[in-house]
């Protein structure tokens, strides 16, 4: 769908890779990426949101930027590996990581950030 559309003009943005990543659809963000779809730190976040850590750590691996909200929305869908791989790679955080681990019900994820 994406390579018609593309082929027939449609125009794309830093969305339509954060919608590959929120999906974990590594593949389609490859292709995205290798044919010049743009991209920012929205596409970390949202494959942190999901819990796509193979999405997120491709995208790190190729310079795509990342910000405090990506651990929080890491801790908000309850996803601690991530998180934990976040934090242990140097990403930002800030005390919106637990408010967000709070308000998804999520103990464990607050009990690691907090520890």
């Amino acid at each position: 769908v994406l390579q018609w559309a593309r082929a027939n003009g449609c125009p794309w943005a830093e969305a339509t890779c954060g919608k590959a990543a929120c999906g974990g659809h590594l593949s389609t963000l490859q292709w995205l990426r290798a044919n010049g779809c743009p991209w920012n730190e929205r596409t970390c976040w949202r494959a942190a949101g999901g819990g796509h850590l193979s999405v997120l750590q491709w995208a790190r691996a190729n310079g795509c930027p990342w910000a405090e909200a990506t651990c929080g929305k890491a801790a908000c869908g309850g996803h601690l590996s991530t998180l934990q791989w976040l934090r242990a790679n140097g990403c930002p955080w800030n005390e919106r990581t637990c408010w967000r681990a709070a308000g998804g019900g999520h103990l464990s994820v607050l009990q690691w950030a907090r520890a």
